[in-house]
């Protein structure tokens, strides 16, 4: 997991640097025309994705540029007059209020009460761009022309002082909301790159095959973070944050004639659950999880169900596999488990106090190994080998490593 969230910090930064650089090269015309073609059919992508995976935030926000694509190439169909000052001055206006407000705002469902709330706030600045850019004048101009922070006097600055400093706050706020405090899946972090991307070229170009091109990203964008988010649904496991079942199921269909499988289970772990709780237990199985992925020699760890775990090895025999799970199995025995004070306070105090009705316990696992064969070379038959070796461990004491067979 840690992995994919570096991968997509990097893949959306990169995504933003070639759009920049895009620009900066010379292109033919007929690049252009592609881009003004394809940027409203990947915006529907994102769009239709959005809705069928109930992304709530991202398919109203995608609204918001979508109607400044219709105002610049067909106002009038919306019956404006698609002057290009208008166009500058209200959009990063709009952008910014829009995200500023529904990135505060928790993820539910579309079609719920907080999904018609969303839609209520981008319908009523759709409904405030229209009124302000049907009916903008030379007054409403100058007013957002106010030299507030002297960014207007800088050559490279296009955007104005007033839409600089709200896209700004937007920009921060965004970032918080989607980093910390809802940072939990790629489609809220998304929010902020999106905002980055669209806000670019009112920042520095003001053309409109920059906004085009821009718009075409933040879409790209959004369609990655939903890729990336139903990937984690459907492969990662929620509790424990490793791969789960059916990521190992994909797994087999990969491997070569040469593979260990280890089924591990935690020994007495329905003792523990009905001795502390079953939230006590669940973290149990993420400690164990942590524990299980960082096995080395290549093994990696999954969730198989319960309290059981699987360990695959590409291109390894139970025999060189057996070495590190071994390790691993020690360092799970030597570690321990604090179980704390339910009463504890949550945060802590300003002076260091002794723990109190702190109690350590120890934990272990059972590990039972198999490697493919000339009769046994299908996964399944594996795995039934590696459980009749689990069984064997937990005859023999628990807390121990057996091979099959």
């Amino acid at each position: 997991m840690k992995y994919i969230k570096n991968y997509n910090f990097l893949s959306f930064f990169l995504l933003i640097l070639t759009g920049i650089f895009v620009i900066f090269v010379q292109l033919p015309k007929s690049f252009e025309l592609h881009v003004k073609n394809i940027s409203i059919f990947i915006n529907l992508i994102a769009l239709f994705m959005s809705l069928y995976f109930g992304k709530s935030k991202i398919f109203f926000l995608l609204l918001l540029p979508l109607f400044f694509v219709h105002y610049m190439y067909h106002p009038t169909l919306l019956g404006l007059d698609g002057g290009k000052y208008s166009f500058w001055y209200m959009y990063p206006l709009v952008l910014s209020t829009g995200f500023l407000i529904i990135s505060l705002l928790q993820e539910r469902a579309i079609m719920s009460i907080y999904g018609f709330f969303k839609f209520f706030i981008i319908f009523s600045l759709l409904l405030l761009s229209y009124f302000f850019i049907k009916n903008f004048s030379l007054d409403l101009r100058l007013a957002l022309e106010m030299n507030l922070v002297g960014a207007s006097s800088l050559n490279f600055i296009k955007i104005q002082d007033f839409a600089l400093i709200l896209s700004l706050i937007s920009l921060v706020f965004t970032a918080i909301f989607s980093f910390i405090f809802y940072g939990k899946s790629q489609s809220d972090k998304s929010l902020f790159w999106t905002l980055l991307a669209l806000l670019i070229p009112s920042y520095f170009f003001e053309e409109n095959f920059h906004f085009l091109l821009f718009y075409s990203l933040s879409a790209i964008l959004a369609i990655i973070a939903i890729l990336e988010d139903a990937y984690t649904m459907a492969y990662i496991d929620t509790l424990t944050k490793i791969p789960g079942r059916r990521a190992l199921e994909d797994e087999f269909l990969k491997l070569g004639s040469t593979y260990t499988i280890a089924m591990v289970d935690i020994d007495f772990f329905k003792k523990f659950n009905d001795t502390y709780g079953h939230d006590i237990g669940d973290e149990v199985l993420k400690l164990i999880a942590l524990q299980l992925s960082q096995v080395k020699g290549g093994g990696k760890a999954y969730r198989y169900g319960g309290e059981e775990f699987t360990i695959l090895f590409k291109s390894k025999t139970a025999e060189q596999a057996f070495v590190y799970l071994e390790e691993i199995r020690e360092s799970i025995a030597k570690r321990g488990f604090i179980i704390r004070d339910k009463n504890r306070p949550k945060k802590p105090p300003k002076q260091k106090v002794q723990p109190q009705n702190q109690k350590t316990v120890s934990l272990s696992v059972s590990i039972g190994v198999a490697t493919s064969s000339k009769e046994s070379k299908i996964p399944s038959n594996v795995m039934k080998l590696a459980d009749e070796a689990l069984y064997k461990a937990k005859e023999a004491g628990r807390n121990c490593v057996m091979k099959a067979a």
